[in-house]
């Protein structure tokens, strides 16, 4: 089984879910988070679950399907989809960080930092404090907002230092972590990038 196995099902849900969804915005879901909610996220131990990363900065907006879990404390991996598999894959866990575009066989290994975060997807937030923030514990630090709906989460909002704005929709989370196999960073790819040539091909920073 793949390092990916853990989620692979919720990445079959998350590309037959992008196939229903107009270009339209939705309205947001939910309502806002009482104290009461939110202090029940920080019970969890991690979070799964399809959904959409939106990325808002000072040259504009991007958005995209995303499928994503995440494990107390600082276990994080996204996935976004392609018409035909995987486009990009970031596991980060103990420091280290790993970023994947399987189509192209590359991949970038370093630091799990702020300054690494900003440069894949332009907010300065590290792995860890990204955790924290989906499960209801952000560092004072971070602004974070939180939406519920059904006594589930289904956004969250964070804003880095500098204005940049990340937020994170859920369908249908699941109140627990994926696997530990999905936070395994598996066998090398064939071409290893700078950081500078991941942003630049990933294209995600606004």
């Amino acid at each position: 089984m793949s390092p990916g196995s853990a989620l692979r099902v919720r990445g079959m849900h998350a590309a037959l879910v992008l196939l229903g969804y107009s270009l339209a915005a939705c309205a947001a879901r939910g309502h806002i988070a009482t104290a009461d909610e939110v202090a029940r996220l920080k019970q969890a131990s991690g979070l799964s679950a399809s959904g959409r990363l939106t990325l808002t900065g000072p040259q504009g907006r991007f958005s995209t399907r995303v499928v994503f879990g995440v494990a107390r404390p600082d276990s994080l991996r996204i996935e976004i989809p392609s018409g035909t598999g995987l486009r990009f894959l970031l596991v980060a866990t103990r420091g280290k960080l790993r970023a994947d575009l399987p189509q192209d066989d590359a991949m970038f290994a370093g630091p799990g930092t702020a300054d690494v975060m900003k440069r894949l997807f332009g907010v300065d937030v590290e792995p860890k404090d990204l955790v924290g923030a989906l499960l209801g514990s952000p560092p004072e630090s971070l602004p974070v907002s939180w939406r519920f709906e059904g006594a589930r989460p289904t956004q969250v909002t964070l804003q880095g230092s500098d204005g940049a704005r990340l937020s994170l929709t859920f369908d249908d989370p699941e109140i627990e972590p994926p696997s530990d196999r999905a936070f395994s960073f598996g066998p090398p790819r064939s071409r290893s990038w700078t950081l500078s040539e991941m942003s630049d091909r990933l294209g995600l920073v606004r």
